[in-house]
């Protein structure tokens, strides 16, 4: 009896071809893993819109129950002014009603760094795009956010506007009039505002407690970097956007002339 044995040679790869598929992999990786960041990016803004929805209706609601008014971006409570700020409510905490999301308990105190909570807390708030957009020359100016941080407390990662004017009325230097409440000049009415779904309120920034121990919130400019080149906007009739770039530059003239800011200018038609 003849036994015999079939063998296969087996061929294993060359390490040239091991270095053309590692060097494959690498290639699809370096153009995946950017696109994969920027759907993750586009998720996270998509969310902080969606909180942006929710403010915009608290600040309706708030708007129905105080007699067609907006909500101050702070009042005073008549406490001493501590290291936690008890000595005032933020539109943070006035808007919790409406909201019931967003709002932390005080920390104690030598806090530094406490983060938002809630709706007020925007998942892809970056203090490095913060500062590019703030920090920008048609912004704030260099080293401006020096003076601001690293914030002891954030209230919210958004900032609400405080009435406030600016502006010569040129290209340059656009007219701006910051819809919003400041109880140390005036309260604003709704009505106050020419093109209420044109005005915006809210947008992508900061409120809190500063690294000074000061109080203080951002509106505008400072979220021209936010969201993949722009940021999200809270209007006077409670719908939120995304809007491209610095949103303080979108430019429109009057019949007198004048170039004024067509979100922040609630005085103009």
């Amino acid at each position: 009896m003849v036994h015999t044995t079939n063998r296969t040679a087996h061929k294993g790869f060359t390490l040239i071809e091991l270095l053309v598929v590692i060097a494959i992999i690498a290639i699809l990786a370096a153009i995946l893993f950017p696109v994969f960041a920027q759907a993750r990016e586009k998720a996270r803004g998509i969310s902080c819109l969606s909180n942006s929805k929710q403010i915009g209706t608290a600040i309706y609601m708030y708007a129905q129950d105080y007699d067609e008014t907006i909500v101050p971006w702070f009042v005073r409570t008549g406490l001493p002014r501590d290291e936690q700020r008890r000595d005032l409510n933020s539109w943070v905490e006035l808007t919790q009603p409406y909201i019931k999301s967003g709002i932390r308990e005080a920390p104690a105190n030598g806090f530094n760094d406490v983060k938002p909570v809630g709706t007020m807390a925007c998942p892809s708030f970056d203090l490095g795009k913060f500062k590019t957009g703030a920090d920008a020359a048609d912004c704030d100016g260099a080293g401006f956010t020096d003076s601001w941080f690293p914030a002891k407390w954030y209230k919210a990662n958004y900032g609400i506007g405080f009435g406030a004017q600016f502006g010569a009325c040129t290209q340059i230097s656009p007219y701006e009039h910051f819809a919003g409440s400041d109880v140390r000049v005036k309260i604003m009415s709704l009505a106050e505002a020419l093109r209420p779904a044109e005005t915006a309120i809210v947008g992508d920034g900061f409120t809190g407690i500063i690294k000074s121990g000061g109080f203080g919130t951002t509106f505008g400019c400072e979220a021209s970097n936010m969201h993949t080149g722009g940021g999200n906007h809270i209007f006077l009739d409670s719908h939120a956007k995304w809007i491209a770039r610095n949103s303080e530059r979108y430019l429109l003239q009057d019949s007198t002339g004048c170039y004024y800011s067509r979100y922040f200018a609630f005085d103009k038609e």
